[in-house]
C-alpha cells in the first residue's frame, strides 16, 4: 500500500498544481478565485505529501521525517481552510447572495480555524480535534449552499463531492491515533478533491480554439519554473537527485516550446479546433505522466526504492513518452498536411 501511495500522491499534486496555474490564465471572471483555490490546495498539500512520498521509501521514514510531516499537516490544514472560504465566496458571487451575517460567520470560523491550528503546533492532541470543528462547519455551509443550488450547471454534483470529502476526512481526525489504518480514507477524500477541481476547471473552459495552445504553453512554462525552484529548495531539506531537474527542462521544452511551434503551424490552417483538441489532449496526458514520473524519481531515488516502485516509475514514464511520441507525430503530420487559409 505504501508503494501505491507514492504514485497516488505524486500524480495528485502534479495534476492539481498544474490545473491551478492553467485556471489562473483563463480569461474568465472567476478564474482568479478558482485558480487561487486550486493552486493553494495543491501547494499546501505538497508540504504534507512530499514528506510522505519520501517517508514511504525510507526505513523508519515516518519517524525520521516526523517534524516535516507535522508541520506539513498544519500548512495543509490552513490552505484547505482557505480553499473552502474561497469556495463560499465563489458560490456567493455566482448566486449574487447577500448575507452579511453568513459572511461574518464564515470569516470568524476561518479565523478560529487558523488560531487553533497554530495553537496545535504545541502538539496538543485535543487542540488538534478542536481546530477541525470550525473547518467542518465551514464545509457544511458550503455543502448546504451547493445543495440548494444543485440544479445550476456550474454547481452540479459539487455538493456530493464536498460531502464525501468530509465524510472520509472526519473518521481520520477522530480515530487516526487509535486505528492508524483509518488513515487510508485520505485517499478517497483526495479523489473527491480532484473531482471538485475538475468540475471547477470545466466551469471556466470555453470551446477549445487554436489560441489555447499558447495558453497551455505558458502554463507549462510557469510549471517548469515552479518545479525548478522546488528542486532547488527541496534540496536544502531533503536529499533529492538531479532526475527531478529533468522535469524542469522537459516542461519548458515539451510543455512550452513545442506547443508554441504547433500553434505557429496551425494558427492559419484549416485544421479543425476539435481535431487539434483531441490530439493535444493525448499530448497533455503524455506530458503529465512523463514529468510526474521524473519528479517522483527525484524524490525517491536517493533512498533505494523497492523494485515495485521502480517498475511503476518505468511504466508511467514509458506510457507518458509513448503518448508524447504518438501525439507529436500526429499533430505534426496533420499540421503539415493542412491547408493554409489565405486572406481574401
Amino acid at each position: 500500500m505504501n508503494q501505491f501511495e507514492i504514485f497516488f500522491d505524486g500524480l495528485y499534486l502534479s495534476l492539481v498544481i498544474f490545473l491551478g496555474i492553467r485556471m489562473l490564465l483563463i480569461n474568465h471572471r472567476d478564474s482568479l478565485t478558482l485558480g487561487a483555490m486550486t493552486l493553494l490546495l495543491g501547494l499546501g498539500d505538497s508540504f504534507h505529501l512530499v514528506p510522505r512520498i519520501i517517508a514511504n521509501v525510507m526505513d523508519n521514514g515516518f519517524a525520521i521525517n516526523s517534524t516535516s510531516l507535522f508541520v506539513g499537516t498544519r500548512v495543509s490544514s490552513i490552505t484547505m481552510s482557505v480553499f473552502y472560504l474561497l469556495f463560499y465566496f465563489y458560490i456567493k458571487k455566482a448566486r449574487d447572495l447577500k448575507n452579511k451575517g453568513l459572511d461574518l460567520t464564515m470569516l470568524g470560523l476561518f479565523a478560529l480555524r487558523v488560531v487553533t491550528v497554530f495553537i496545535s503546533f504545541k502538539g496538543d492532541g485535543s487542540m488538534d480535534l478542536i481546530s477541525n470543528l470550525p473547518f467542518v462547519i465551514m464545509g457544511l455551509v458550503d455543502i448546504v449552499l451547493l445543495f440548494k443550488n444543485r440544479s445550476r450547471e456550474e454547481f452540479r454534483r459539487l455538493y456530493i463531492y464536498v460531502f464525501f470529502s468530509f465524510l472520509f476526512y472526519i473518521p481520520v481526525v477522530l480515530f487516526k491515533n487509535t486505528y492508524p489504518r483509518v488513515g487510508m480514507l485520505m485517499m478517497p477524500k483526495t479523489v473527491m478533491y480532484v473531482l471538485i477541481v475538475l468540475k471547477l476547471y470545466k466551469n471556466l473552459q470555453d470551446d477549445f480554439v487554436k489560441r489555447d495552445l499558447m495558453e497551455y504553453a505558458f502554463a507549462y512554462l510557469l510549471s517548469g519554473i515552479l518545479v525548478g525552484a522546488s528542486y532547488r529548495e527541496l534540496g536544502k531539506v531533503f536529499e533529492v537527485t538531479k532526475y527531478m531537474s529533468l522535469a524542469h527542462t522537459h516542461l519548458i521544452v515539451l510543455g512550452f516550446a513545442l506547443p508554441g511551434i504547433f500553434y505557429l503551424l496551425v494558427k492559419n490552417s484549416d485544421l479543425s479546433d476539435e481535431k487539434i483538441k483531441k490530439l493535444f489532449n493525448i499530448y497533455n496526458l503524455g506530458t503529465y505522466l512523463a514529468f510526474t514520473s521524473m519528479i517522483i524519481h527525484g524524490l525517491v531515488d536517493p533512498h533505494l526504492p523497492m523494485r515495485l516502485t521502480e517498475i511503476g516509475l518505468i511504466s508511467i514514464s514509458g506510457v507518458g513518452h509513448i503518448l508524447l511520441t504518438i501525439s507529436i507525430v500526429l499533430l505534426g503530420v496533420n499540421a503539415l498536411r493542412s491547408k493554409e487559409i489565405k486572406a481574401a
